[in-house]
């Protein structure tokens, strides 16, 4: 039973490996003395090799020092087309993602950095296509701490 069971989950990853292929994944550290509202975090993605639709999601690293119940990010993408007489194009995203459930408990994954993953948006790319990321904090205070790492992932969703 245990063996069919496995068997299932390999050829059920593997099914999804084929559809969900990672285009890009990179994290960035934020300073250490605080992740300032000026810090933008920046990423390249390079041009896709195919057409398609892509996830974009963003994940956040947080330790125990961040001491706010949810975090809000701005997420600039900017889809750079090689397509004639639309070069551009540029969305905004607010996220509010939720690191402590109300009783004071950390909702993410992990022992000393706790992982929280969030979906963006789903973006049409055509072949040759690449995006330009940039990710802030949008909370009120200034600068927060707690907050170790901040990543995107851009897989092709077909």
């Amino acid at each position: 039973m245990i063996m069919t069971t496995m068997a299932v989950a390999l050829m059920l990853t593997a099914i999804v490996a084929c559809y969900q292929q990672t285009a890009y994944f990179n994290y960035q550290s934020t300073a250490i003395d605080g992740w300032h509202k000026s810090d933008v975090l920046q990423f390249a993605v390079p041009s896709v090799d195919e057409e398609g639709y892509y996830v974009e999601e963003v994940g956040v690293r947080v330790n125990a020092e961040y001491p706010y119940r949810q975090l809000a990010l701005v997420v600039n993408q900017e889809i750079i087309s090689t397509r004639p007489k639309k070069n551009v194009s540029f969305k905004t995203d607010t996220l509010v993602l939720d690191i402590y459930d109300e009783e004071g408990r950390a909702i993410g994954k992990g022992v000393n950095l706790r992982q929280y993953v969030i979906a963006v948006r789903q973006l049409s790319l055509k072949a040759g296509d690449s995006l330009s990321v940039s990710i802030k904090h949008h909370m009120q205070q200034s600068s927060i701490s707690g907050v170790a790492d901040v990543g995107i992932k851009v897989t092709h969703a077909e």
